[in-house]
């Protein structure tokens, strides 16, 4: 008998409470990964993933535990190595493929599952239905004030920070990813000791620090939200909190907003009309989609923000905005089909902020407009000189 650890968006050992529970109840303990097929997956994505496993591996067998990675459909997998009576350690994950998984291994196995995915636990936040509204949501758990605090993990582990395995970077990405909970961490702990200070004023920006570039891996659980409040919170106490403080916080919730909101809407999210009543009909001309994703659409700021993510598996916050918005408002396409893409490429790709965001720009999300961002007035904006995009395109296709 052994208490097996099933790891999916939850890639490390730190306030990993499936883990330190399985430690803490079972003389023997395994872990298991179920790699999913390609499926068209970006290069960066799979690459990220596979130096995550490689980290989270290290981390393991400081513990004592070896990780068996496995490839195919996951039950069918899961069925195979776990043995009758084994326990079956996992955190709950976002999503509905997700949920139905988790609910085929509880029919099937003896199970524990815990929840490390949020910030702030669903329970804590009322009985009430959830607000629809990010504002209302926000003011509701900022009255509150409870978020669940990190747990340590389950050993002294050094944390070992894996060289990067993907044969260089393109010299023109915004961030030099590395997967693996040690990158993470010490990406954390480099943010907050001085670049988290002008975050608000800085965020729209497309270089390393302008932003936290936390969200890759918090995507694949392979840093915790809670690990991040944490943190945030001990370089408050030390230094002061500002704006750009609480703005990194802001963040947090609403990916907690989205995750919490998928779970509650189910399948919606993935409807043409989102969580909208009723039933619309998107147009499908293939012919834009292409050139929007090849970035040849011909609009400049479009165009160069559609590069990046097809050669680094990145884009910035603000340049989602801006490429959603023209694929559905300036192309008229359906919103999923980018949703989609972007599912594909994104190397911090996480379900529910991923079709919470296009949902919410296609205005059948979580909004009481729509949103529109008009390239030429964002561009002026944010890129006034055309660095970004003499970065990102080729001389002859930056004059307009």
């Amino acid at each position: 008998m052994a208490g097996v650890v099933w790891y999916r968006k939850d890639l490390r050992v730190d306030d990993h409470e499936a883990l330190t529970r399985a430690c803490e109840e079972e003389k023997i303990v395994r872990a298991v990964f179920v790699r999913q097929t390609a499926d068209g997956r970006g290069k960066q994505q799979m690459t990220f993933e596979e130096e995550t496993l490689q980290s989270l591996n290290e981390h393991l067998v400081q513990l004592g535990i070896e990780l068996t990675i496995l490839q195919g459909e996951t039950v069918e997998q899961l069925t195979s190595f776990i043995q009758p009576e084994d326990v079956v350690y996992f955190h709950r994950m976002t999503g509905e493929y997700e949920a139905r998984q988790e609910q085929e291994v509880q029919k099937r196995f003896n199970t524990r599952m815990y929840e490390t995915q949020t910030l702030h636990l669903r329970d804590d936040i009322g009985s009430d239905e959830l607000k629809r509204v990010f504002t209302a949501f926000r003011k509701r758990v900022e009255q509150d004030g409870r978020f669940a605090e990190p747990i340590e993990a389950p050993g002294n582990i050094q944390y070992i920070e894996l060289p990067q395995t993907r044969g260089g970077y393109d010299p023109r990405t915004a961030f030099p990813f590395i997967g693996g909970e040690a990158a993470g961490r010490n990406r954390l702990a480099a943010y907050l000791e001085q670049p988290i200070f002008t975050y608000k004023e800085t965020r729209n920006g497309f270089n390393v620090d302008d932003s936290s570039k936390l969200s890759a891996w918090l995507a694949n659980g392979s840093l915790s939200p809670r690990r991040v409040m944490a943190e945030l919170q001990r370089t408050e106490q030390e230094h002061g909190a500002n704006e750009s403080t609480y703005w990194l916080y802001f963040e947090l919730l609403w990916r907690d907003f989205f995750h919490l909101t998928m779970r509650e809407t189910g399948h919606r999210l993935f409807r043409s009309n989102g969580l909208k009543d009723g039933r619309l009909t998107w147009k499908t001309d293939q012919a834009a989609i292409d050139s929007w994703m090849a970035g040849e659409t011909g609009e400049p700021f479009v165009d160069a923000f559609m590069r990046e993510i097809k050669d680094t598996g990145w884009m910035s916050n603000r340049g989602r905005q801006i490429t959603a918005s023209y694929l559905i408002h300036d192309l008229k396409q359906d919103w999923r089909i980018g949703a989609r893409y972007f599912e594909q490429q994104l190397i911090d790709y996480d379900v529910a902020s991923n079709y919470g965001n296009w949902a919410y720009i296609a205005g059948v999300g979580n909004a009481t407009r729509t949103p529109r961002f008009n390239p030429e007035f964002q561009q002026q904006k944010y890129d006034p000189s055309r660095a970004f995009i003499r970065r990102w395109m080729s001389s002859e296709t930056t004059e307009k």
